[in-house]
């Protein structure tokens, strides 16, 4: 690897800056948009981007994915990796052009009469992610600029959510607002493209060789997004948008969770396809040990603390309309562990040995699983029923997975400090009712709950000398004494 090779510990901790603001971003702006708009303003804008979630996975086709795991292998080769690039944005300039011409036929459906201007403004982000070509800084490691550019634009969105966003009308506005984010980072994106790319420069191109492993990817992300958006909007149409506006504040903190860990991940794929396509196996294998634990070891006790605090966490977030999804939100926290083990799987194992089709396989039987489940547990048990659907899809997932995982790395490691981590964080339920039976104020009880689970967990961890903690203690002590050192 060449010396000018970022550090992965400096990738993570920037990449999870930039994941925490675009976490914090919508920690900020649904409490406020969530009591202006309702329940039934809150469920038609998430109703109508369930709805172009999958016009936009067509129009992406699996090519960031795919761009990020064979472009990091060419990075060092700068006139194959810019005809890479091209052909990337070419493929995806062309389906996204095809896509929204069916977007287009799918509006005159009489059912989205009452969603048409919604859909319409989600509808720019299929345009603003292609020409944004966020794969071509990821493979770049470019990840303080994507960080600064993000934050940029989250925080015009935030200003303008409080002026434009005034009364139960405004959902197109702020619908709206969740767009302008992406489609200022977009045109910023493809300005700054022209340092890494000439544009200008003509090349023999080669299309047929990327579409067999693009539509592979493509198919895993079409049957992952319908496990994960199966349940908005069957319960939509079997129980409207108040059920759909509860669901969703029960599933917000879950999903913010998940977007933390889903950065380990993210940040890593580049690395390890660079190890794997240049066969560095010792260094693959040391990667995947240091960054698995650190996953699980925030994993475990984040899961945990959303299921003893979903009750409060929901009413300081959403308000008392949106308490009855706490129990939903009880089901969905174990989610966020299996979640980021099936991220690991996935993306850290079978994409950088281009697995696609296993990861396919896999993805399309936990939809399959999702669509049996919430036909039978929705109309019954409404956001419960899909809250039991969706974890059910992540297990079938994470079962599936594993048999292919295993092929080419043996899984079971990745698992040793797991009892662990669960021993160190079981005890937050006891900490949890001790804390409801003194204080009755909620904010208390979250603050007092949330800082001594977190105090007492890394303490016990110390104690045990966890080497992925200790490891990462000693690292920021070195940091600390460099500086003093260079004063």
């Amino acid at each position: 690897m060449n010396k000018k090779e970022k550090s992965v510990g400096v990738n993570l901790v920037i990449n999870g800056i930039k994941t925490l603001m675009s976490v914090l971003f919508p920690l900020i702006t649904f409490p406020y948009a969530s009591r202006i708009l309702g329940a039934r303003g809150i469920g038609k804008v998430d109703y109508a981007y369930s709805i172009i979630s999958y016009f936009s996975l067509v129009a992406a086709l699996g090519i960031n994915t795919y761009a990020v795991r064979e472009g990091s292998k060419l990075k060092n080769n700068k006139e194959e990796f810019e005809k890479f690039a091209k052909e990337m944005l070419k493929i995806n300039l062309f389906t996204t052009l095809l896509t929204y011409i069916g977007f287009i036929g799918f509006l005159c459906l009489p059912i989205l009469r009452g969603y048409k201007r919604v859909l319409v403004i989600y509808s720019f982000g299929m345009w603003f992610t292609t020409i944004g070509m966020e794969w071509l800084f990821i493979i770049r490691e470019e990840y303080a600029y994507i960080t600064k550019r993000a934050v940029l634009f989250q925080f015009v969105s935030l200003i303008l959510l409080f002026v434009f966003v005034r009364n139960k009308q405004d959902y197109c506005w702020y619908a709206a607002l969740n767009v302008i984010s992406s489609g200022g980072s977009a045109v910023l994106n493809l300005w700054q493209s022209r340092k890494i790319v000439s544009w200008k420069h003509k090349y023999q191109y080669e299309y047929r060789k990327h579409i067999k492993p693009i539509m592979y990817i493509f198919g895993t992300s079409v049957a992952s997004n319908i496990y994960l958006t199966m349940d908005t909007t069957m319960l939509g149409i079997i129980w409207g948008d108040k059920a759909t506006g509860i669901y969703s504040a029960a599933s917000k903190m879950n999903s913010v969770i998940s977007t933390l860990l889903g950065t380990v991940s993210a940040t890593i794929l580049p690395r390890v396809s660079y190890y794997v396509g240049n066969n560095l196996k010792k260094e693959y294998n040391a990667l995947m040990k240091t960054s698995v634990n650190m996953l699980l070891m925030l994993a475990i006790p984040a899961a945990i603390g959303l299921s003893c605090t979903s009750d409060i966490l929901i009413l300081i977030f959403s308000g008392k309309e949106f308490i009855a999804g706490s129990l939903t939100a009880k089901i969905l926290s174990i989610r966020v562990v299996i979640g980021a083990i099936n991220k690991i799987l996935a993306y850290q194992i079978c994409i950088p040995y281009n697995k696609e089709k296993e990861v396919l396989v896999s993805t399309v039987l936990g939809a399959l699983s999702n669509l049996i489940a919430n036909s039978l547990l929705v109309p019954h048990f409404g956001t419960e029923g899909a809250a039991v659907s969706t974890l059910g899809a992540e297990i079938v997932v994470f079962i599936v997975l594993t048999v292919y995982a295993n092929r080419v790395f043996e899984t079971k490691i990745l698992y040793k400090r797991v009892p662990i981590y669960l021993a160190s964080a079981i005890w937050f339920f006891g900490m949890r009712y001790l804390v409801d039976l003194f204080l009755a104020n909620i904010i208390l009880q979250l603050l007092i709950t949330v800082t001594s689970c977190m105090v007492g967990y890394f303490i016990i961890l110390l104690l045990v000398k966890d080497p992925c903690l200790l490891n990462a203690v000693d690292g920021i002590l070195l940091k600390i004494k460099i500086k003093k050192d260079m004063k």
